[in-house]
């Protein structure tokens, strides 16, 4: 399962480079984004890239692909560090990307992201370690740039991380002077997140680079551009349609259910050596556990009016909390996660260790192959990586 998996998240990056999304499409236009008009929200690395493209003219698409694939390669070579670092199954890293089946570029920037979650708490939890200021500084330069890359980042980034320094200090006035930056960061996100004139601005400052690739006269300003001049209430109310509109009852039991499933498989990765040839279950899953949870906690926001790409946003969770819990082991550091979630994270662990089939690997592996996972709110019954891959291989191999 493990060769297969590794087979499906290499099909994942070269169907990016086989079928190239379009200009128009929101995989490319959302790193078009960019300051022409005035600063606004995600505007940097699209401001970036305008300027690589004065220099010297390139096709951005290919660009973009090339730093999602670099992005993508780096992510899972840090994840598979840590997971072989406490003899975990590569399977516990792999499904949340490998049961979507779907293009790199449809995560856009997310691996981008997560590698800079990665080194961000690398140096925030070294500092806590060690009480070196250089590390800490470190550390919230990386939040605050990767805040104004893609603000919905502050979620998993802040929370946690302001948590553990307030339980290090006890000085929430200290705490939030520390974390001022990355605050003013998220505010200036929310409150220039564009406008009609800066999304004309924006596509009118590229079309002199992509009419060579594309005939303009055809193309449609890029949907990621354009959904910078809609209004609260209109992204709202979009992100509500798509995820409840047509039956909010099974839209949110669904939800319930991906979210049950993925807490499992994440606690309960189970732990193989392969020198002994042995599978045994995973000895920290009441630490794993208490990070999910926070880390879901506070995504909420994306998970109702914010965002409606749940098979963006949860593996984000998901990934960030082993990256938490690997550097909390890895430099002694007590997670806080405060009294509430952890009594309430080790009540479900110990219900769900009552039960002895949960810990059977077999069950694991059955959950995996039938975990319903898609983009936007899955089906039950026709999402998981078995109906996926087989779609696909009919699609573009047979």
């Amino acid at each position: 399962m493990t060769i297969v998996f590794i087979a499906i998240i290499c099909f994942i990056a070269l169907y990016s480079f086989i079928y190239i999304p379009d200009y128009e499409s929101y995989q490319i236009s959302d790193w078009m984004i960019n300051y022409e008009g005035g600063f606004v929200r995600r505007g940097l690395m699209g401001q970036l890239l305008l300027s690589a493209n004065t220099i010297h003219t390139f096709d951005v698409r290919y660009a973009i692909l090339i730093i999602e694939l670099m992005s993508y390669i780096l992510f899972f070579y840090l994840l598979f560090r840590i997971f072989t670092k406490y003899k975990w199954s590569l399977l516990g890293a792999m499904y949340p990307i490998a049961c979507s089946t779907t293009s790199i570029a449809v995560y856009r920037r997310d691996f981008m992201m997560l590698c800079l979650c990665y080194f961000s708490y690398n140096y925030f939890f070294k500092y806590l370690s060690n009480n070196k200021s250089k590390f800490l500084l470190i550390s919230i330069i990386l939040i605050s740039i990767s805040i104004i890359i893609y603000e919905p980042v502050f979620f998993v980034l802040v929370p946690v991380l302001l948590m553990q320094y307030w339980n290090k200090e006890k000085n929430i006035l200290k705490s939030l002077c520390i974390f001022s930056i990355p605050l003013l960061c998220m505010m200036f996100s929310c409150l220039f997140r564009g406008n009609a004139e800066q999304v004309d601005d924006i596509w009118k400052s590229w079309i002199p680079y992509i009419t060579q690739y594309v005939d303009i006269d055809n193309e449609n300003i890029g949907l990621a551009i354009q959904f910078l001049g809609m209004t609260n209430k209109e992204v709202f109310a979009m992100h509500y349609d798509i995820t409840f509109a047509d039956n909010p009852l099974l839209a949110t039991t669904t939800l319930i259910i991906v979210f049950i499933l993925a807490y499992y498989l994440c606690t309960h990765i189970p732990i193989v050596d392969k020198y002994n040839k042995s599978i045994t279950s995973n000895k920290d899953k009441y630490d794993l556990s208490k990070v999910i949870c926070f880390q879901l906690l506070v995504q909420l926001p994306m998970f109702t009016l914010l965002s409606c790409d749940y098979g963006r946003t949860i593996p984000i969770s998901l990934y960030t909390a082993f990256f938490i819990f690997h550097f909390s082991k890895e430099y002694g550091i007590i997670m806080d996660v405060t009294t509430i979630i952890k009594k309430a994270s080790d009540n479900i662990m110990n219900l769900i260790n009552s039960h002895t089939l949960f810990n059977n690997v077999w069950v694991y592996i059955v959950v995996v192959l039938f975990f319903p996972f898609h983009t936007f709110v899955p089906s039950l019954l026709y999402d998981n990586v078995i109906i996926h891959s087989l779609e696909k291989i009919c699609k573009y191999i047979l």
